[in-house]
């Protein structure tokens, strides 16, 4: 295999996945030339670049909104599409792999007409529009979730799970790290992540809830980076920071509390991580709920939906599983079960199958 294109953008939970495909692959295949495309206004445009990657942005409209909305994005498509078409014949790469998101549609369609082996991975249980619309053209569709079979041609779709659980598996504690954050070595503790953004609703509860926490562990709290909320507890065994970072901080916790975010998810079940999910009611399809599900179902979580926080029902939560060490382990050992440690390199794997045809 000499080049293959990588279509990813819009969250962490599109680039993630995509960025660790993207190391393994230079592992396994160290001769094989990687191209990512994406949006050229959004975060794809500064992370990739950064990892090393040589990247390619096209500016493309979204297809939510009303009539006007999806007349734009439908002409932006096929202008975007047009220009795909020119990139793959110059590049010519081996195969596509779309990561969701609608920066993939003019990519992988450009690749189904020049009769490019395309693969798309859905990284959540229930699937998102682009996928869906690709799933029609796309040669393989990779998956996470027993859902993904309902949502897709099941003939062409096998559940290998998110390639970052690779990541994660693999992930190490350095102590000082804890110790960097406030916590001192060996002292349990809780730690709160709303996304790298923040949520400043549920940071309000959180900080209420700060007052009503058991003093015999410490709490950890990433606020996030576009947080409009202040904190104002002065708790001193919380520990406030706008960044933390999110794999090593679920390994080292006592109990985690998070989003329901594809790739949160699957570093908890990849960390075995304890976790209380509290799904974001501002997504698309409500599919974090619909995430968080896959976990709770398999006793591998507990959740709280937004609807429903209270200070009083989150700090209840929290101390309760803080103080229930069995109840935590069985948390983490069901995680764990559901766990793909291999994920990436069971895409690899089929990536070769389809290339070699």
């Amino acid at each position: 295999m000499k080049k293959i294109v990588i279509a990813t953008g819009g969250t962490g939970g599109h680039i993630y996945p995509a960025l660790a495909l993207a190391e393994r692959l230079k592992e396994r295949h160290p001769e094989c030339r990687i191209l990512f495309f994406g949006s050229s206004n959004r975060m794809e445009a500064e992370m990739i670049p950064e990892k090393g990657y040589r990247f390619i942005g096209m500016a493309m409209t979204g297809m939510n909104g009303g009539i006007k909305a999806k007349v734009r994005s439908a002409v932006s498509l096929l202008k975007a599409e047009a220009r795909c078409i020119s990139l793959l014949k110059e590049e010519k790469p081996d195969i596509c792999v779309g990561f969701g998101n609608y920066i993939s549609v003019p990519l992988i369609m450009a690749a189904h007409r020049l009769h490019i082996p395309t693969m798309i991975s859905e990284q959540n249980s229930f699937a998102g529009k682009a996928n869906v619309m690709l799933a029609k053209y796309a040669d393989a569709v990779e998956g996470v979730y027993q859902s993904c079979l309902e949502q897709f041609p099941a003939e062409k779709t096998r559940l290998y799970g998110n390639p970052q659980a690779s990541a994660a598996a693999n992930r190490t504690i350095d102590p000082a790290a804890c110790e960097a954050y406030g916590i001192r070595q060996g002292t349990p503790f809780a730690v709160f992540m709303m996304g790298s953004l923040g949520s400043a609703t549920v940071s309000k509860v959180i900080d209420e809830a700060c007052s009503l926490f058991d003093p015999d562990f410490e709490v950890l709290i990433a606020s996030g980076k576009a947080n409009s909320y202040t904190f104002k507890t002065g708790n001193p065994h919380v520990h406030i920071h706008e960044y933390v970072d999110g794999m090593a901080m679920l390994k080292a916790a006592d109990l985690s509390v998070c989003r329901a975010g594809a790739t949160t998810l699957c570093e908890i079940a990849a960390t075995g991580a304890a976790s209380i999910l509290i799904p974001s009611p501002f997504v698309p399809n409500n599919h974090q709920v619909y995430n968080a599900l896959e976990l709770v179902r398999n006793n591998a979580a507990v959740m709280i939906e937004e609807k429903d926080l209270t200070a009083e029902v989150l700090a209840g939560q929290v101390n309760t599983l803080m103080k229930n060490k069995e109840k935590r382990a069985e948390l983490s050992g069901n995680a764990l079960k559901m766990s793909t440690p291999d994920a990436a390199d069971r895409m690899i794997d089929w990536i070769e199958e389809l290339v070699s045809k």
